[in-house]
Parts: structure tokens; C-alpha cells; sequence
């Protein structure tokens, strides 16, 4: 399966073993509730979809990387105790509290989540010494003595042997105790998110063109490449704020991410194609219509004539120009609706509490946000939202400073506009082919479309169709290599 149908049955699997019936109980018995493994290649992100996954319930998540874990950290450490058997004194060896269970319970008391997500990574790397705990684990959920608090679910992930000297092969005691997700690397699924996360666009079109050079692995004997989803990442992070400041980017900066000197190489040489086209069609001009008319007839006259490559290249950046339109947008309508939402637990706070005043709302504000940030509790643009707030009512209540804010209505009427704009541009360009298609489904992916509210009517059903019509083309073609396989038999 790939990444995107691994998140989803996290999400099944919490809410199936988070269910309970009429009396409060589970409705699956915690020992039946079998452990996820999530098997894959490192980098393809199996960490932020456990995070996601937890997130999109509502439910906490802990993780541990158990590389780093010896027996004792994991058990707990021994101690003496006394204990009377049939009138007899003895002593007898007991254990601390385990430290991962104990940091569930510090978690539980500091967040107030009762449910959630104990993730162990590299499961299968631990030592000899830690593989019967694991079993224990994965059996009873347990480590030594002491058992994983209710309502929290076990999710495991792993590497393949042949991707990891260092892994254990796993039993079949082991497999036969946990749910096991096969998860591959799937470049569509992953262009879906890079898209949402505003991965550069120049990632996104060199992929577009050339899919085989998403992930790959390469180990001899005296040979190590690897390429990964995690790589190409944070590559595009990096390499916009280089560009920000303008700094030399070459094939070696390229590297240090792509651990691969041919598809480095390839990829340095394709982003200075990218470079160049970006700056030769006035893309971003484009996309903000500041182009003069005479001028802009001339770059749509290129840009409708142009190849396939240049094509993809022009598409994506005027997804980027959309996409940061779409989260400013978006953060000013998140801003508003944040803000109404303070102000009336503050006038609340200021009723119940008059002696603290606006300095113990702030205080107890700034505990929360610690606490959050403390767990990895906060999605992406929380804490600086929350920062935001809070120097507005500093500013309004304490310095009376308050800087004023654009209307988000009016932002976001405006962005509809020009995302339509930008809409029919594509279509006088290339007509409904798959050019508008990529457009339409980049704005659908953002992580801002459905609070920007664009609703284009006259495509809505276009990128579903030619989906469809795909998927038809692929089940076709595997027909046909099914029967010619039947026919060489």
C-alpha cells in the first residue's frame, strides 16, 4: 500500500479500538487490540502520518525512537523490597516505573488526552536484550510489570533487512501479534501532500517529469545512494530560504540532500532550466496580472506553443504564486476566527478571575502553549497564531498598540478572483487538458481550499473524470498484460 492508505486505516484502527459500548468499555478487549507495524523504506514519512493520523482523531500521540533504549529504560530499573509469604519474610526484587510508561502518564496529566498513540520506531533495530520485552509488548502491552494505559493504541514502524543491516529479522511469534502494513513509495500520493506543504515547485515539476527519481536505494559493497521522499523535503525547505537570501546554490548544496551524485547532478542541471524559465515567462507577474497587455500577449503566445517540460514547469509555479496566496488568505481568516474565540474566554477568564487580570490569562496561555509545544502538539502555524493573539492583547488591553488588520472577507473575495483568473487563463492556454487538470487538483490539495472557500462550478466534476478515466486506462492495460501472460502459458 502506499502512504496515503496506510494513514487511512491508522485512522480506521483508532476508531475501531477506540470505540466503546453502551457500559463505557472498549468494544476490541485491549489484549485483542493487535498492534500496528507499519514495514517501509526509510524517509517516505511514516512518522508524519502516525502524527497526522492522531491528529485528525483528536488523540494524543507519544513517540520513541527504541534505538535508544536499553533494557532498564524500557522495564524499569530493579530494586529490593519485603514481602510476607505464609508468615515468612522475604525479599524480593521488584522494578521502577518503566520509563516510557511513565512518560505516558506525564503526558496524559500535562495534555488531558485520556486516548491516544504510543509510537515505537525502529521496533526492529533493538537490541537482543530488549526483543523479549518487545514481545511482551506486543502481546499483553506491557513493558515488564508495568501495562500501557487504556485507550492508547500501539503503532510500531520498521525497516526492511535489505534497506537496514542493523535490523532484527522479526519472528513469526512476533508477526503474528501485530497488524502488518507493507507500505512503498508512491510519487502520485506523495506530490498530493508535497503540494499541501508548498514543496518547491521546481521538486514538483523536475518529479512530474522524471517519477523514477523520487526514491532510490543503492547499497554495495563500496557503494551507498539513496534518494528519499524525506530528502526532497528538506531539500525544498533549504533551498527557498537560499533563494531568499540569495546565496550560491550548486550541485554539491544539491547533495547534501539527493545522496545520489547522478540524480543530484540531473536535478541541479533541471533547476537551472527552472531558473530560467520562471524568470523568461514572468510566471509570478502572470499569476498577480501585473504583466502590460502588449507584453502578456507575447508570454501566452510562448507559453501555449511551449513543449511539455516547460508546460509542467509553468504549471507548478503558478500553483506555488496560488498557494501562497491561499495561506495568507487563510491566515488571516484563521486569525479572525482565533481571535473572537480568545476574546470571549477572556472576558469569561475576567469575570470569574478579577484579581489576576489580563497578566494570569497570559501566564496560563503561555503554560498551554508550552505544554503543546513540549508534546509536539502543535500543527503547523499554531504557535506562531498563538503568538500573534497574545501580543494583541498586550496591544489592546496593556498598550493600547493594537495594529489594525486586513479584512480576511475582503482577502479572500479578492483570491477568488484571481485563483478564476487564473482558472480560465489555463484553459485559453491549453484548453481542458491535463495542464487544467494539474491546476485544479494543485488548489484542491492545498491545505487552505476549503477555508478560502474557491468553488469553481464549471470544473468541479473535471479533475474527478479524467481520474477516472486513468484508473479505466490502467485497469485496461493490466487486462491486457493478464491475457498475454495467459496466452504465452
Amino acid at each position: 500500500m502506499n502512504i496515503q492508505e496506510a494513514k487511512e486505516e491508522i485512522i480506521r484502527t483508532i476508531k475501531v479500538y477506540t470505540a466503546r459500548d453502551e457500559d463505557g468499555m472498549f468494544r476490541i478487549p485491549s489484549i485483542q487490540q493487535r498492534p500496528l507495524l507499519l514495514m517501509g523504506p526509510p524517509g517516505i514519512g511514516k512518522t508524519a502520518i502516525v502524527e497526522q493520523a492522531a491528529a485528525e482523531c483528536g488523540t494524543g500521540m507519544l513517540s520513541y525512537a527504541m534505538t535508544h533504549h536499553t533494557r532498564q529504560s524500557a522495564i524499569g530499573l530493579p530494586e529490593l523490597a519485603t514481602h510476607q509469604y505464609e508468615g515468612k519474610k522475604y525479599t524480593v526484587t521488584e522494578y521502577t516505573m518503566s520509563e516510557i510508561v511513565a512518560s505516558v502518564y506525564v503526558y496524559m496529566e500535562q495534555t488531558g488526552y485520556r486516548e491516544g498513540i504510543l509510537f515505537l520506531d525502529e521496533i526492529n533495530c533493538v537490541s537482543e536484550t530488549l526483543a523479549p520485552v518487545m514481545l511482551q509488548l506486543l502481546q499483553f502491552k506491557k513493558f515488564g510489570t508495568h501495562k500501557v494505559p487504556e485507550g492508547w493504541i500501539i503503532v510500531a514502524a520498521g525497516n526492511p533487512p535489505e534497506l537496514n543491516h542493523a535490523v532484527r529479522e522479526m519472528d513469526m511469534a512476533s508477526l503474528d501479534r501485530v497488524r502488518t502494513l507493507n507500505i512503498e513509495a508512491d510519487v502520485t500520493v506523495w506530490k498530493q501532500y508535497a503540494a499541501s506543504r508548498g514543496v518547491h515547485p521546481a521538486i514538483l515539476s523536475y518529479l512530474e517529469m522524471k517519477p523514477e527519481t523520487f526514491y532510490r536505494v543503492v547499497e554495495e559493497r563500496k557503494k551507498k545512494e539513496f534518494v528519499t521522499a524525506r530528502g526532497w523535503e528538506d531539500l525544498s525547505t533549504v533551498l527557498k530560504e537560499y533563494e531568499r537570501q540569495g546565496l550560491d546554490i550548486n550541485r554539491y548544496f544539491m547533495e547534501e540532500f539527493i545522496r545520489s551524485p547522478e540524480a543530484a547532478a540531473d536535478f541541479d542541471a533541471y533547476y537551472r532550466m527552472d531558473r530560467t524559465c520562471m524568470g523568461g515567462y514572468r510566471i509570478l507577474e502572470l499569476f498577480a496580472e501585473t504583466v502590460e497587455p502588449e507584453e502578456r500577449g507575447r508570454l501566452l503566445d510562448r507559453l501555449s506553443s511551449a513543449g511539455p517540460d516547460v508546460r509542467c514547469m509553468f504549471i507548478r509555479h503558478f500553483l506555488a504564486a496560488a498557494s501562497e496566496e491561499m495561506s495568507r488568505v487563510g491566515g488571516l481568516l484563521r486569525r479572525e476566527t482565533r481571535w473572537a474565540e480568545v476574546k470571549k474566554h477572556l472576558s469569561e477568564y475576567l469575570s470569574a478571575h478579577p484579581a489576576e487580570g489580563i497578566q494570569g490569562f497570559l501566564a496560563g496561555r503561555e503554560r498551554e502553549l508550552s505544554i503543546k509545544k513540549e508534546h509536539g502538539l502543535l500543527k503547523g502555524g499554531e504557535e506562531r497564531l498563538e503568538q500573534w493573539i497574545n501580543h494583541q492583547i498586550l496591544a489592546r488591553f496593556v498598550d493600547n498598540s493594537a495594529e489594525s488588520c486586513r479584512n480576511g472577507a475582503e482577502e479572500k473575495e479578492k483570491l477568488q478572483k484571481h485563483l478564476t483568473a487564473g482558472t480560465q487563463l489555463i484553459r485559453q492556454l491549453y484548453g481542458e487538458g491535463p495542464e487544467l487538470c494539474d491546476w485544479l487538483e494543485g488548489i484542491r490539495h492545498h491545505g487552505d481550499y476549503r477555508l478560502c472557500g474557491y468553488v469553481c462550478p464549471e470544473y468541479g466534476s473535471f479533475p474527478e473524470q479524467k481520474r477516472l478515466e486513468e484508473q479505466l486506462k490502467k485497469q485496461v492495460q493490466e487486462m491486457e498484460e493478464l491475457y498475454e501472460t495467459r496466452n504465452c502459458i
